[in-house]
């Protein structure tokens, strides 16, 4: 959870819920589904119930999700679309995701103010090229939006367009098995077409154990 004191985290606030979506703006993240908080799991919940979503930099499972859900190695510093691909793959193999109902421990964000780079930044100066994360996410956002199923990035217009990078090994590191990615995009009311993320009420509710 976000937090404004840096010093000892106590713990015991409600569980965040990873319950809403939005396609981004931002022209260097093309259009990619960024994942929001929809909301707080009530203190008085008999168990956890599950989300929509994964947080990336913050989440727990048994080892068996490595084995499931490899990381992607064609995916280099992914920030943005790295949560929906993620989370697309675990549901697909068959993982379901859940929502703690109290946060007892926390991951620090450290916001800019405290002086500490990016990686984002420490990129282009390690490597001496600026703009250089800028260019690699153009491939790795691709990838992603490929796998997720966005009209503008199917293998046939990749195909023509000679990003071929972006579909190496794509077999090893897609979608799971189990159920498709249709049920999924369904279930979280996400729409690639017209690029619109509706409300889902199951998850904001508490809904699905």
């Amino acid at each position: 959870p976000g937090f404004t004191d840096f010093g000892q985290y106590q713990g015991g606030t409600p569980g965040a819920r990873l319950c809403s979506c939005a396609f981004s703006t931002n022209s260097v993240e093309s259009n990619i589904i960024r994942i929001n908080v929809g909301g707080r799991t009530p203190p008085e919940a008999p168990r956890p119930t599950q989300i929509a979503f994964i947080a990336a930099g913050f989440f727990f499972a048994h080892a068996d999700f490595l084995t499931d859900v490899p990381f992607d190695p064609y995916v280099p510093w992914c920030f943005m679309g790295e949560e929906i691909a993620l989370s697309m793959r675990a549901w697909t193999q068959g993982w379901d995701i859940y929502a703690p109902r109290q946060n007892l421990i926390a991951h620090q964000y450290r916001p800019g103010r405290l002086g500490l780079p990016k990686f984002w930044e420490a990129v282009g100066k390690n490597s001496h090229r600026p703009n250089l994360n800028t260019r690699l996410q153009s491939h790795v956002i691709r990838r992603i939006k490929h796998m997720v199923g966005y009209p503008t990035d199917t293998e046939e217009i990749i195909h023509q367009e000679g990003d071929l990078i972006v579909l190496t090994e794509k077999e090893f590191y897609g979608m799971g098995t189990v159920r498709t990615k249709e049920a999924y995009l369904e279930l979280t009311g996400i729409d690639v077409v017209n690029q619109q993320c509706h409300t889902i009420q199951w998850c904001n509710r508490g809904e699905l154990e």
